[in-house]
């Protein structure tokens, strides 16, 4: 009777288990668009983990300069419920003035004109924190707010920085196919400002995300940040594919954008990776 009693148990674990995955595997890919140029309100579960790689090409409207090539990473683990650490790193070669999510220092550091600048290496070394506040419900967003402290690196000097950016997600129609917006507001302070930066800046980034299918989304982006005084803000808009391959681990994008000014990249490919490690099947 017990032999019979722990066969029907680990059986009925077993389906359990397996009717599990199938119901994963089953739902809709996530409209949040991270890796690109929104942060998902949503923090990593405890036990959990999430690895970013972007890649980038962009091509500038103006400058001796005009080529840019980027790479980012940053990787999250949830501490707590509703609460994850992250740490990012980007780096890039070529016109750093246009380089917004990089945030680097001027390469413009030896006072010769715009247009005789140099190609030059920077990048960004970033620790943050993100806490989850709502969950979505009803007319609710899901909100969060990240903060994170960020060294920057540029020819001849390092700054530092911090930044506080508050995160909403909402899903206006859900089913298999769901819609969905993402809306994030920013605050940023230079801690060693120099002379002609500002020292605190906004940024606004909104999104609307339509999945075609349940593991394909598209994704469009509008991006805008404050600069420096005398420096046309970045405005960017991008259009971009996400796909989640079947396993639910991996999920992969690229997106095409293209900038409303002269201090803008003309236009910008990028292409990302994302892992969710450790996630339950």
């Amino acid at each position: 009777m017990r032999h019979r009693l722990s066969l029907r148990t680990i059986a009925a674990l077993l389906l359990g288990a397996f009717s599990g995955g199938v119901a994963a595997q089953d739902e809709p890919i996530t409209l949040a668009d991270d890796p690109f140029e929104i942060t998902d309100p949503r923090a990593t579960a405890p036990g959990e983990a999430n690895l970013s790689v972007i890649g980038s090409y962009e091509r500038a409207a103006q400058g001796r300069v005009r080529s840019t090539i980027g790479a980012e990473t940053e990787f999250s683990t949830g501490v707590a419920p509703n609460l994850d650490v992250r740490f990012g790193q980007t780096g890039a070669y070529g016109n750093l003035d246009i380089r917004r999510r990089l945030g680097t220092v001027s390469t413009n550091e030896s006072g010769l004109p715009a247009d005789d600048a140099r190609a030059a290496l920077g990048g960004t070394t970033r620790l943050g924190a993100l806490y989850q506040l709502t969950d979505e419900q009803g007319a609710m967003p899901a909100i969060g707010l990240v903060g994170r402290v960020r060294a920057l690196y540029g020819p001849g000097r390092v700054a530092y920085d911090t930044e506080t950016v508050a995160l909403l997600g909402k899903t206006l129609r859900g089913g298999e196919l769901p819609l969905g917006v993402s809306l994030n507001l920013g605050w940023v302070t230079r801690l060693n400002p120099q002379q002609g930066e500002r020292a605190n800046h906004y940024l606004l980034n909104a999104s609307v995300g339509q999945a075609i299918s349940r593991d394909t989304a598209l994704v469009a982006t509008y991006a805008h940040e404050q600069q420096d005084r005398g420096d046309q803000d970045f405005s960017l808009v991008q259009v971009g594919v996400r796909h989640r391959v079947r396993d639910q681990r991996t999920i992969l994008g690229v997106a095409a954008g293209f900038g409303l000014n002269r201090d803008t990249p003309q236009f910008q490919i990028t292409a990302a990776v994302q892992w969710e490690l450790g996630a339950a099947q």
